[in-house]
């Protein structure tokens, strides 16, 4: 599953990658919203293209070769299958600690093709746990990527004890979801629709607190029964204004016995 994560201003303006093709450069920022915590992924060029690049006329393959060479990532294999990790993962991603820990093997240790890339980028892609706690990324106002892709400014780390129940929300620049939760996932389309047909209720606030709701139990099919406690709650508000408008119809109306004629 594709997940939000962290761009800097560096990224523009990297000499190594600017000497790469305009699509490599946004193939790579790509990959990282669809590799897994440790910045690994499966080597399938075909598929790779179709989730970052659908709409452009580019051979991905070659786009990939061009950031391995110049060492922003690491192809290899291991038993056969082939995969890439994003070098230099830890130092500008923060994952959250409830993403789900990687299923693809770390490369075997053996000496590197990639004898010509430039020492900066570091040739070492190994993502070594002890010293990914000691060192994590270099700001810890990163997006805590998986689950909190609007807050841009959190004071403590993604894995702190007062986060264990963060709550989703709206993500305006979204290009897949409007409202992205734990349980709860809507499109533009869906949040739209819904949005017009529950106009009693403040709609991002039920979503939130049903999607807390559901963290403790998920329902068999979360869609059709957040549909029904949406409807249910737009109901009771709407009978609500109704009876409050028809209280004070029936009764009397005083007020304008103490307005003055001349005021």
């Amino acid at each position: 599953m594709a997940r939000s994560r962290n761009i800097k201003p560096g990224f523009f303006t990297n000499d190594d990658l600017a000497e790469c093709e305009p699509l490599a450069r946004l193939l790579f920022a790509g990959l990282w919203t669809i590799a897994d915590r440790e910045g690994r992924l499966e080597d399938k060029p075909r598929k790779i293209k179709a989730m970052v690049l659908p709409y452009d006329n580019a051979d991905c393959d070659d786009l990939l070769e061009q950031l391995h060479k110049k060492n922003f990532i690491t192809r290899y294999a291991v038993d056969g299958n082939e995969f890439i990790q994003i070098n230099n993962w830890k130092k500008h991603q923060n994952p959250h600690c409830k993403e789900a820990a990687t299923e693809i093997p770390e490369q075997v240790m053996q000496p590197t093709d990639n004898k010509e890339a430039p020492e900066k980028h570091h040739t070492s892609t190994v993502q070594v746990s002890e010293e990914n706690n000691s060192f994590p990324a270099d700001s810890l106002n990163l997006i805590p990527d998986s689950l909190n892709p609007i807050n841009t400014q959190a004071d403590e780390p993604a894995c702190a004890d007062e986060n264990k129940n963060q709550s989703a929300s709206v993500h305006p620049m979204s290009s897949q979801y409007a409202f992205e939760g734990q349980v709860i996932r809507l499109n533009h389309k869906e949040y739209s629709a819904w949005a017009g047909l529950y106009t009693n209720i403040d709609l991002q606030h039920e979503l939130q607190r049903l999607d807390l709701e559901f963290q403790a139990e998920k329902p068999k099919n979360w869609y059709i029964t957040t549909s029904q406690k949406l409807n249910y709650q737009n109901n009771q508000q709407t009978n609500r204004y109704q009876h409050r408008v028809g209280t004070r119809i029936t009764q009397p109306i005083r007020s304008e016995q103490f307005i003055s004629e001349n005021f």
